[in-house]
């Protein structure tokens, strides 16, 4: 399909009127790097006897003692904050903290600076985080998440009872002052509406269109009252800040439509439960408004407990749109309907099926030109148990009905500009079940082995065969040109803290075949998220080869939570870092935490080509067109390799959650052999569209938003 074809898909121009040599336009910079973090290139071999990159954990050596945080929800962003041209990141911890933000100092090492930068809200329990321009100054700003205390019994309503306590619940917003420090502006920017509902997750998006980046907060529920095994499942409401231009927001959330609808609770025979409020006769699905805290005060809101917000333009017509991953009810998706000074959005789907939903990736997975979305769930491990009889909003109950899942959502885009155009339908389908993966030699999961699963349920099939996840990316980690996917995550019992195996998962990276096909190259890649592997045989028909000995098995497994991509070293080869939970550890009858390490995976590298944008909104020059950080461009690539193989490639520009976390905004491609780009063309959040031509390889190109054509 022609870029301009693409381009056709957005309800916008043609960028024909806009086609300008590379020599013209707004190009700010182009950096040519090489790995800065030295060391020599390391590569497995795969099955078919190709060569691929594999990942090094650099953590221990850069972070020392930091590298472990204490946290059950420890969030990462990847941003650059003091604008220096490299990646820092931030870590969230449990009230106590600090929080870390790990400034980048070249080399591989990592200073950390966060009561200097005035950013270690000690006094926070810390979750998700997110880190965007929302003054349009040109330096991310960052919105920190709070839960409630364990153990204390009281929800966010009572949160006066306990000193520190409302302090400790509520969410912050630090302003980047531009000078390597931040300002906490929490109670100026949002008044009587910050956030202390237990947030899980945040996203930033322009949703009115005005330039300016709003915020949306996916709150999950206080721990305490968190329960799996009865009908009443509650959540708390999320919130929507509405960007006023001058450091204060307006929450908006129920008059947009996005606060969250009520659960989704059902019996066997299909019927809704619904439990009454006794003081006005009201009913609640899966709700029950007499519940009350040790306060005395109401549990929760009659809504779902979210863990993921993603929002992107699904639907082609030049907004964020807004998915919402929630744990135990279905999975959501709003169509942005909002115009200037009028904020609204209308929930388009809402038949997805129920399941433990967590963390989102966004990536053309089939290389068709669009964007395709995975959602984490709690995988097969259910299957090896019998169901569960008593109606809950566990997965282990739901997936025996038709409107239940337990496995991973790859939701293909099926839609075409014509159908977009014609009424924004949702045209999503679910093809894990279909989706051919290879699997693993020395990894394989134990769904496949179907005497593994329970004769109550049929064996799983393709990506839905596999574990338990919670963060996840698509990433291309070989620079081949098609994308990958990376997903860790498990969950562990009370007691057993990291290693548990009630629902282990050492993580999966599965490489695609760019034509909607999947290799599972977990272990090569050297991506288990297990302390102490020994990668040094993996060939499992050597007689050295001991995978217990190696740690080798999803038995060996960390607590694997928040995700987030980026490229740390500058050397053009996407790097990971994921953060793990600190888990519950009784003893002698007391509790403690078993610290979760932090993972740096350093992409070995290859000698395949790349290039990197990073896109300057025009808010942050002139004040007009699109915010800062660009926030909901879409980027569409065309290249050819030596073979004379296409390379057609789509990306949008995303601040929003792959559970709990945020990628680097820049826009990564891997571009195979091809010494030059033919064509990139930006559509700007603004409208404006943007071609260049001609672009060399292996850069780091800055680009500015156009000015407005008179």
């Amino acid at each position: 399909m022609a870029f301009d074809g693409w381009l056709g898909m957005s309800g916008r121009s043609s960028c024909a009127a806009f086609r300008a040599s590379a020599a013209t336009l707004c190009i700010l910079g182009a950096i040519l790097v090489g790995g800065l973090m030295g060391g020599c290139a390391s590569s497995s071999r795969s099955e078919g006897g190709e060569d691929m990159p594999s990942f090094r954990n650099i953590a221990p050596q850069a972070l020392g003692k930091k590298a472990f945080v204490i946290n059950r929800y420890p969030g990462v962003a990847i941003f650059d904050y003091d604008r220096d041209g490299d990646q820092d990141f931030y870590v969230t911890q449990m009230e106590g903290g600090p929080n870390f933000l790990f400034r980048n100092e070249g080399g591989g090492a990592f200073s950390e600076v966060s009561r200097e930068a005035g950013v270690a809200a000690e006094g926070s329990n810390s979750t998700g985080v997110v880190a965007c321009d929302i003054d349009n100054d040109g330096y991310q700003d960052l919105y920190v998440g709070s839960r409630g205390r364990h153990f204390d019994a009281l929800d966010f309503r009572s949160a006066d009872m306990r000193e520190g306590l409302r302090e400790a619940i509520t969410d912050r917003l630090f302003l980047n002052d531009g000078n390597g420090a931040f300002s906490d502006i929490t109670a100026a920017a949002f008044g009587d509406s910050a956030n202390s509902r237990s947030a899980a997750s945040a996203a930033c998006a322009d949703v009115d269109g005005d330039g300016w980046l709003d915020i949306y907060v996916g709150n999950r529920a206080d721990f305490d009252f968190v329960r799996f095994d009865r009908p009443n499942h509650h959540g708390n409401f999320n919130v929507l800040y509405v960007n006023n231009g001058n450091l204060t927001f307006t929450e908006m959330a129920r008059r947009a439509g996005v606060d969250g609808p009520q659960i989704v609770m059902r019996a066997p025979d299909g019927r809704a439960i619904f439990y009454e409020d006794r003081s006005s006769g009201e009913l609640f699905q899966g709700y029950d408004p007499e519940m009350r805290d040790f306060g005395g005060n109401r549990v929760g809101d009659p809504t779902g407990q979210t863990w993921a917000t993603l929002f992107f333009d699904h639907d082609g017509d030049g907004d964020s749109d807004l998915w919402i991953a929630d744990d135990g009810d279905r999975l959501k998706v709003f169509r942005n309907d909002s115009a200037r000074g009028d904020v609204r959005f209308s929930l388009v789907e809402a038949e997805l099926p129920i399941g433990q939903w967590m963390g989102f990736a966004l990536g053309d997975y089939d290389s068709d030109e669009d964007l395709d979305v995975f959602v984490t769930n709690i995988g097969f491990h259910p299957l090896t148990r019998r169901p569960v009889p008593v109606p809950s909003a566990d997965c282990a109950y739901t997936h025996q009905f038709a409107w239940g899942s337990c496995f991973h959502l790859l939701m293909r885009n099926d839609g075409s500009a014509e159908q977009f155009e014609a009424g924004g339908a949702f045209h999503f389908v679910d093809v894990a079940q279909a989706t051919h993966v290879e699997p693993s030699r020395i990894m394989p999961p134990v769904s496949l082995n179907a005497e593994n699963i329970h004769p109550a349920w049929e064996a799983p099939a393709g990506v839905a065969a596999y574990d338990f996840g919670f963060g996840a990316v698509f990433l291309d980690y070989e620079n081949d040109g098609d994308q990958d996917l990376y997903w860790l995550g498990s969950l562990v019992s009370r007691g057993e803290g990291p290693g548990g195996q009630l629902y282990p998962g050492a993580g999966r990276m599965l490489r695609g075949d760019g034509l909607g096909g999947f290799e599972d190259v977990t272990v090569e890649a050297h991506l288990l998220d297990t302390q102490d592997v020994d990668y040094s045989t993996l060939d499992p028909d050597d007689p050295s080869f001991d995978a217990e000995r190696q740690r080798i098995s999803p038995a060996f497994h960390e607590n694997g939570k928040g995700l987030a991509k980026g490229d740390l070293n500058g050397d053009g080869f996407v790097d990971l870092i994921a953060t793990n939970s600190s888990g519950d550890v009784y003893k002698n009858g007391s509790v403690g935490f078993a610290k979760g390490p932090l993972f740096v995976w350093i992409n070995e590298g290859s000698d395949r080509r790349w290039i990197t944008l990073r896109l300057k909104g025009r808010m942050a020059i002139d004040g007009t067109g699109s915010n800062a950080d660009a926030v909901g461009a879409r980027v569409y690539l065309k290249a050819r390799t030596s073979a004379d193989r296409a390379l057609t490639q789509v990306q949008e520009v995303l601040a929003s959650s792959t559970f709990l976390s945020m990628n680097s905004l820049d826009v990564h491609f891997g571009l195979g052999e091809a010494e030059n780009v033919d064509e990139i063309a930006i559509v700007w959040p603004s409208g404006a569209t943007q071609t260049l031509n001609d672009v060399a390889a292996n850069q780091i190109l800055v680009v500015e938003e156009p000015k407005a054509q008179p």
